[in-house]
């Protein structure tokens, strides 16, 4: 399956999750429209069965979906799906590389060899 393909069934899936959410009305206040809070339901875990690379997309294709659905949230962003085109997407890629660098520096003594 090719890493757009997997990024975007990612995006679907969660957005059904939202869907348990989605029943709520906004709740209206003076002049500002409140929504109901969302609380997280579990925790997603992803470790490496066979490939370290098909992991770390797996881990960043759900923290796009999740940064997606929690600036929805916020009403940052009018959809909770982030395009692999935009900015967001690749300054998230930004910060998995500098992490996946201090953990090789962490544990290896130097950068990460693949990014």
């Amino acid at each position: 399956m090719s890493h757009h393909k997997y990024l975007n069934n990612v995006n679907e899936d969660a957005y059904r999750l939202e869907g348990n959410y989605s029943g709520y009305n906004n709740i209206t206040n003076g002049n500002h429209s409140l929504k109901p809070p969302t609380f997280q339901r579990g925790v997603l875990r992803t470790n490496c069965i066979d490939c370290l690379d098909r992991t770390n997309v797996a881990q960043y294709a759900y923290g796009l979906a999740a940064l997606g659905h929690q600036l929805h949230a916020l009403g940052i962003k009018d959809t909770p799906k982030i395009d692999l085109n935009d900015p967001l997407a690749d300054n998230l890629m930004g910060f998995y590389e500098r992490m996946g660098d201090t953990l090789a520096h962490q544990y290896g003594g130097s950068a990460a060899h693949n990014k």
